[in-house]
């Protein structure tokens, strides 16, 4: 049997495949009649994914066709292989370092943003406060921004600097590879932005207004 999260994973994987050679996706209702290789890849998918509840479905599945070629064709099983979690690494360090002012880095502000606000209303606190909030013995920003709930933009738009400066390198390249190359060419990017820089600036306004709103 497939349950519905499998259901979900194939048709993520239907949409990123399809939709990576620009080509309309109609997603798969009966599973009754799944070849036997790609119901055993969707199962081993699923403990992985499961495992790794940070990482994004459609992230995972448009990997190869973004750092590879488009041109290409990657079934189910590909996805279980250590290729593709190198490709995925791949994909992923190459977004936070993307246009600030692309598609795309504005579509993960607004994410960024969003998740902020339902973090800070779960756990009851300001902005200010989530900055300084710890989890364990770590900045609580910094597990988000491993866990791609944030991305760098979203951190210089915190302007969290002096926090940064508190974590030993080592434990900063332990939650993200090359933290600080990375933290140096989004800073530059960042203030050099036309679009994304105002966008943050105005969401960080609003959403600290809101939360303080919440607080009184």
């Amino acid at each position: 049997m497939i349950s519905k999260k499998e259901e979900a994973i194939y048709n993520s994987y239907l949409y990123a495949s399809r939709s990576a050679k620009n080509k309309p996706t109609r997603f798969r209702k009966d599973f009754s009649k799944l070849k036997d290789e790609d119901f055993v890849a969707v199962k081993k998918l699923s403990l992985f994914l499961n495992k790794h509840s940070n990482i994004n479905y459609h992230d995972w599945f448009i990997a190869p066709f973004t750092v590879y070629s488009k041109d290409d064709f990657y079934d189910l099983r590909f996805y279980n292989t250590r290729k593709a979690l190198k490709c995925y690494t791949i994909y992923m360090k190459g977004k936070e370092v993307a246009d600030p002012d692309s598609t795309d880095s504005i579509k993960t502000l607004k994410e960024g943003l969003k998740f902020v606000v339902g973090f800070c209303k779960t756990h009851k606190l300001t902005l200010p406060q989530y900055i300084t909030h710890i989890t364990g013995n770590m900045p609580t920003f910094l597990l988000h921004l491993q866990e791609h709930k944030l991305n760098f933009y979203f951190l210089h738009a915190l302007n969290v600097d002096s926090v940064v400066k508190t974590v030993e390198s080592s434990v900063l390249n332990f939650l993200v590879k090359d933290f600080y190359s990375l933290f140096s060419q989004t800073r530059t990017k960042y203030y050099s932005s036309t679009v994304l820089k105002v966008k943050a600036k105005n969401g960080v306004k609003i959403i600290s207004d809101m939360l303080d709103c919440e607080r009184n």
